[in-house]
């Protein structure tokens, strides 16, 4: 079995899991940018949580499938319309699980809320794997290349399970949010932290926004105001994690995505947790955040 693409969208990448345990090599984990999401996507439709997904940036998304297919779509909330072989259009909600007859297609609107929507196939995506992974590492240039209109994926058979048949499914992270609505992102203090006087996490906490500097490598924020640091001397280069919150001298922070460098040279004030990982993923320019330090932790 396989899948088509008719249309790609802004960005069409597939996404697992990640490599991870390969730092030494300059190489970081990857995988997909909302992990919630993404293994939504798969338990709904039976299917192995490492296996492949497509990652969808702002929709714009038409696969065909050649045999029966089982897919849910999760994520960003979009409009989901699938056409039959004879021309008939069924309008779908992110999240429901859905039975695709041969030479039906799958689409996949401009999200309303969110950004990335997770396509999840019964048995996965299978595609050559890179150092152990079917992610694409956009920084390094790892992994299969983004998905173009002409693409055939093939379809694995990672099956582990029944799927979610009639049920509407989480979409995931609970991520997704109008750019009006302000989001809380929770942070694990550390491990620089005492670079920085108690007022930089007063600033954090202030409403600042996500602004147009965002991608899987990383997400710049504009604070309420400059993020002060007690040293503005550099710090040696040490390895960076997914969640890192980067302060450079400007004192915009910086969170790492799943494609960010192995290390990096400005201090980290502290590392959101797993979940609060995968909602900055999904936020679009403009939304406002807040950064809320876990109590209790680094104290």
């Amino acid at each position: 079995m396989s899948l088509l693409v008719l249309r790609a969208g802004p960005s069409a990448l597939v996404q697992d899991l990640g490599r991870p345990g390969h730092a030494s090599l300059g190489v970081t984990a990857s995988g997909a940018a909302d992990r919630a999401a993404a293994a939504t996507a798969l338990r709904a439709v039976g299917t192995d949580p490492a296996a492949a997904v497509l990652e969808v940036l702002l929709g714009g998304l038409t696969v065909m499938t050649d045999e029966p297919a089982i897919v849910a779509v999760t994520g960003a909330k979009a409009l989901v319309v699938v056409v039959t072989p004879d021309g008939s259009r069924r309008t779908a909600a992110t999240g429901e699980v859905l039975r695709l007859d041969a030479g039906s297609t799958l689409e996949i609107g401009r999200p309303v809320a969110g950004v990335r929507s997770y396509v999840g196939v019964r048995g996965g995506i299978d595609v050559p794997a890179v150092l152990g992974s079917r992610s694409r590492d956009t920084l390094a240039g790892l992994g299969p290349p983004p998905v173009v209109a002409g693409d055939v994926l093939d379809v694995g058979d990672a099956v582990v399970g029944p799927w979610a048949d009639g049920w509407q499914v989480s979409a995931g992270s609970g991520a997704v949010t109008g750019a009006r609505r302000s989001v809380e992102l929770d942070v694990i203090p550390g491990p620089r932290d005492v670079l920085f006087p108690p007022a930089a996490w007063d600033i954090l906490a202030a409403t600042g926004h996500v602004s147009g500097h965002a991608d899987r490598v990383g997400v710049r924020l504009d604070p309420a105001r400059p993020v002060p640091r007690l040293d503005t001397r550099e710090i040696p280069s040490e390895g960076m994690v997914r969640g890192a919150v980067q302060i450079p001298a400007d004192g915009s922070p910086v969170v790492f995505g799943p494609d960010h460098p192995v290390t990096g040279g400005y201090p980290v004030i502290g590392v959101l947790t797993a979940r609060s990982a995968d909602r900055i993923s999904q936020l679009l320019p403009g939304t406002p955040v807040r950064l809320r330090r876990l109590r209790g932790v680094g104290d």
